[in-house]
């Protein structure tokens, strides 16, 4: 199994973990230019399959709470000229199930620097 390394695919702005709760901001170097109208629909079933997806509650995608409604765990993701890039605050037990998850889903997508 292809494990998705570090530096490789991603980077984080932040990453800072106290009394078992991440707080992260990390930027995915999926390259855009490369998506079509299949890829974006890969996608989207790529948020939907990831534990505690909410959905579109307001602004962004985002999983176990949103951070605009004040939630006290969430993690939203963007795409930005850099990536896709997620933030977020949660247990992380939570993350890292998540992360792994999202990691395994995304090893086939078009990343920059390949």
């Amino acid at each position: 199994m292809d494990m998705v390394v570090e530096d490789e695919h991603y980077y984080n702005n932040s990453y800072v973990v106290v009394n078992d709760i991440i707080e992260f901001e990390r930027v995915y170097m999926i390259d855009e230019d490369k998506f079509n109208n299949k890829t974006y629909e890969a996608l989207g079933k790529v948020y939907e399959i990831l534990p505690s997806y909410m959905g579109n509650q307001t602004t962004f995608p985002c999983w176990f709470g949103d951070e605009e409604k004040g939630d006290t765990y969430f993690i939203s993701v963007s795409f930005e000229m850099s990536g896709l890039q997620f933030w977020g605050e949660l247990p992380i037990s939570d993350f890292l199930q998540w992360e792994n998850k999202f990691n395994e889903l995304i090893k086939n997508f078009p990343f920059k620097y390949q």
